[in-house]
């Protein structure tokens, strides 16, 4: 049995990936999330991808994937509010895997996600 710690077993928590506990960040942007089969493209939209900004650890930026595709936060909205809109997400976590270049990419997940008022 290997019990080797590797980047792609490590699991990373809201406080890690925002740089606060209360999972804010700055979204600028959102698109459909497609499910895949065998490698390709089913056509299902199986949740949204919240491209962010983390201010509270250095403006990291990273997508991430909420399962809740009836989120408050649109297209429509983001452009009303000048292209970014503050979100807090709901049970955030993330890990890495690696691509075919041998880089390791964090992905990162949400149950859900509010937007938060007049921030």
């Amino acid at each position: 049995m290997n019990n080797m710690i590797t980047p792609n077993n490590i699991q990373l928590n809201t406080n890690q990936i925002t740089g606060n506990p209360d999972g804010t960040a700055i979204a600028l942007n959102i698109t459909d999330g497609e499910g895949y089969a065998d490698g390709k493209p089913t056509g299902e939209v199986i949740c949204k991808k919240v491209s962010v900004v983390c201010p509270d650890n250095q403006y990291k930026s990273v997508t991430v994937k909420v399962k809740d595709l009836k989120i408050p936060l649109t297209s429509e909205l983001l452009q009303q509010s000048g292209g970014q809109k503050k979100v807090k997400f709901k049970n955030l976590t993330g890990k890495f895997w690696r691509n075919n270049n041998g880089e390791y990419i964090l992905s990162a997940s949400a149950d859900s996600l509010e937007v938060i008022a007049n921030a």
